[in-house]
Order: structure tokens, then sequence, then C-alpha cells
């Protein structure tokens, strides 16, 4: 059973399409003026507490749009989620909407995070792709303006063939801007946006190794949107590097775990429409007849992306499909399929994967330190949205056999997860091939610091 099985990592609400840019590859196919049938206050208020109602860890809330900043409710809605317990982050659209004023609205109201979009090394470039002549001028000056403010910032940049040049100038950029993540949107077709301007699988590829290799050298978190596979780059390419020399740290390195279409991820448009993500808009319901907690545990569309048996071509028989998945909204995108083979992946799986022998060992003979890594790169701390892997909490781990034992700590002895953090590491690395027990070890000796987090990279 996928982890995300009763509740999904983050929600996306796309709380309105309109917006004053006209980007050459908007998903929403954007629009000047606000839709009469979106979501009203009160509809998008009785979402919030439905987000909500999924649980303790709660999602992460993301207010998209269109720009959410269209809605002069937008602070009211922000200020009743961040009440109910939730991190929320918001995508203003690179115009002169986004005020000194509004900003500080939005951080008192209790924005956890702005994320901004930056499409191009130059000016020239950027405006370009936005369509509308000074939106890079208005998203240099949204970040000088959050970067005032205290507000944690986030870049999100669109990959696909007018922009992929442009990646090493603007992971430049990026490091000088302070983030405190780097989001790449690998473009599916849908929308606007159309099928030439989508990466190759082999362009993907390399993409993706370049990304693996920034992602050990950069201050900044860096994570893909419908490129799954970059856990995969990553988990291979810790194995190739072997056994971490004597002396080599305490820290285990960077990994994740895909967050996908319909597993972990729900997306609820402007008009209330359940979908499994804003690439994959399949409805599963509507929030004004159907439960949204209800429809993502229980649809058999939601039901269907969570099941890795049900894959279909190489992805069904990838090693890699429990932690990747591939990206369903590309597979749909190509054959109709959500189900199908992604064609944005260049990895050839094994042909068949050996069975499970007795006394624990999996099919390469043991259990190793890397899919251990691999698995807790899929257990997050709930406030601060990284995983344990990825903050340095990991301390160490001990393999005899198929018994593991992981020593870690957490960010403060009084950390509200103190007594259920434990239970979901040991039930992540408990679905390792192979592991026949888990021991978890909680300590604070050494005390845990934000320096962990580079380390950790």
């Amino acid at each position: 059973m996928s982890r995300f099985a009763r509740a999904p990592f983050i929600v996306i609400w796309e709380t309105t399409r309109a917006c004053a840019l006209a980007c050459v590859h908007c998903r929403a196919e954007a629009l000047p003026r606000r839709d009469p049938a979106e979501l009203t206050t009160a509809e998008g208020r009785a979402l919030i507490d439905r987000v909500r109602a999924f649980g303790d860890p709660p999602p992460i809330l993301v207010l998209t749009g269109g720009d959410p900043l269209r809605r002069p409710d937008i602070v009211e809605l922000v200020a009743h989620a961040a009440a109910g317990g939730l991190s929320v982050s918001l995508t203003p659209s690179g115009t002169a909407a986004a005020t000194e004023e509004r900003l500080r609205a939005l951080r008192d109201a209790g924005l956890a995070r702005l994320a901004v979009s930056l499409d191009g090394a130059t000016a020239e470039d950027h405006d370009a792709f936005r369509g509308v002549r000074g939106s890079h001028r208005h998203t240099m000056k949204i970040l000088e303006r959050a970067r005032a403010l205290g507000l944690p910032l986030q870049i999100n940049t669109t990959v696909c063939r007018a922009t992929v040049g442009a990646l090493p100038a603007l992971a430049g950029q990026v490091a000088d801007l302070g983030v405190t993540l780097w989001a790449l949107f690998f473009l599916i077709p849908v929308g606007r946006a159309q099928a030439g301007s989508a990466l190759s699988a082999g362009e993907i590829e390399r993409v993706l190794e370049w990304a693996a290799a920034l992602a050990g050298r950069v201050p900044f978190g860096v994570k893909t949107t419908e490129a799954p596979h970059l856990h995969r780059v990553l988990a291979r390419s810790r194995a190739a590097a072997g056994p971490r020399p004597p002396g080599a740290g305490d820290l285990v390195g960077r990994a994740g775990r895909a967050v996908t279409d319909g597993n972990g991820f729900v997306f609820v448009d402007h008009v209330g429409n359940i979908c499994p993500s804003g690439f994959l808009p399949l409805p599963a319901g509507n929030v004004r007849s159907r439960d949204l907690v209800e429809a993502y545990r229980a649809d058999p569309l939601f039901l269907a992306l969570r099941d890795p048996s049900r894959l279909a071509g190489r992805c069904g028989a990838c090693e890699y499909r429990e932690t990747c998945g591939g990206s369903r909204a590309r597979a749909w995108a190509a054959s109709g399929d959500p189900l199908g083979e992604d064609p944005g992946c260049a990895f050839e799986p094994a042909a068949a994967a050996a069975p499970s022998v007795a006394g624990g060992s999996d099919a390469e003979g043991g259990v190793s330190e890397a899919r251990v890594i691999e698995a807790l790169g899929g257990v997050f701390d709930p406030e601060l949205g990284m995983s344990v892997v990825d903050l340095g909490l990991i301390y160490g781990i001990r393999i005899e056999g198929g018994d593991v034992a992981i020593t870690m700590t957490l960010t403060a002895p009084g950390c509200p997860i103190h007594d259920v953090m434990p239970g979901w590491v040991r039930e992540a690395v408990m679905r390792v091939p192979g592991v026949r027990s888990v021991d978890v070890a909680i300590t604070f000796e050494p005390p845990w610091t934000p320096d962990r987090i580079a380390a950790a990279r």
C-alpha cells in the first residue's frame, strides 16, 4: 500500500484562472477575468477545512492559479488555512499585483512560502516565455520584497526546449537569490503547451543527471515535477558510489520519494473539480458534491494511480516503480492511458526481478543501505516539508542481514512528532524487500542544527 493511501503530501488549489500574463505553456489556459463559477469564499474555506480533515500530519496546501492575487479574499483564505494548522504556499504571477502591502498581509496571515516563476536567464527570454513585457522586472521586485519581509522563497522553472539551455545560468541566479527550493517543472503538453516543446527522454535524462549533481553542491533544495525518475537517478548514483568510507561523517546522502499524480498529490481546479494533478485533468468528482477526502482515498482512478502493479510497459516492469512510477500525466498526454508507460523516461529496467529468498535477502542478495536511504526519503517532517534525509536527521544505519537499526534525531527535543516519527520511519523501511525488523533510536547528541541540511546534500 502506498504511504500516501490515506492522505496526500500536497494539495494544490487552483483558486482562479484569472491572470494578466499570456504564458505560452499555460496549463490552465488562463484568462484575463475571473470565472463567475469559481469557488466562493465560503466554499474555499470549506475546502480548506476538508484538506485539514486528512489528519496529521496535514498535507501542504498550495494556492495557485492563474494568479491567486486576483482573488480579493486571498489573505482571508490564507489566514483560515494557517489558523487550522496548514502550511500554506502561494504562487503569484509576475505582475504589479504583488505589492509590498499585499505580501506583508499574506505574511501576517501566516503564509509559509512564496513560490515565484523564473523561466529565463535574461529579462527578454523570461518575458517572451511569459508573454508580457515587464514580467521579469515584476518578478525581481516580488523576490526583493519577499526577502525584505522574511518570507521563505521558492523558484519554479518550466523545463522545455525554450528554457533548457538557460538552466545552468538560472542555477547561478537562484543561488544568489537565497531561496529555499528550486522546483523544475518538466513540460507536459496540456493546455497551451505543445508536444513539440517537450524534451525527449534522452534530454530529460541528461537534465536529471545534471540536477542530481547540482543538488549535491548548492545551498538550496532541488526538486522536480513530472520527472519522478530523478529519484531513480539519485538512487543509482548513490549505489554506484559504493559504501561510505570510514570517517566520512554520520549523515546519509540526499534522497527522496516521488510524489506523483494522484499518489501523494491532489489538485482542485477553480470550479472545484478533483483531479490527480493539474497536468492530469481527469475529474474524480467535484468538491461541491463529493468529499475531497473520500474522493482521494476511494476513487477508482486514484486507487489505480497508487497501485504500481497496474502500471504498463517499462514502468510496470521497472525496479523503481515503487519509488518513481513515472509521470502519469505524461503517459496520459502521450497515449490517453494514465497507467501507461512514461515516454519521457530513457531507463531500461531489468528484464525481471528475482524472487525473494528465505532468510530475508532481496533479489540482490541482501538489504542495501541505498534502498534503506531511498525508503527514508519518503518520510517527511510535516512542518518543514522536507524528508528526514534532506534535513540531515539520520545519524546512522546499521544492517545485519534483514535487521536494520537506525539512529536519528529530531529538530528539537520538544518536537511535536517525537512520538510518531519512529513509527513512520519503521513503516517506510519495513517495505524494503528483505527487511525483517527495524529498530529506531532517537538521540539528541549531537543536537540538530540547520547546518545539517546542507551537509546532508
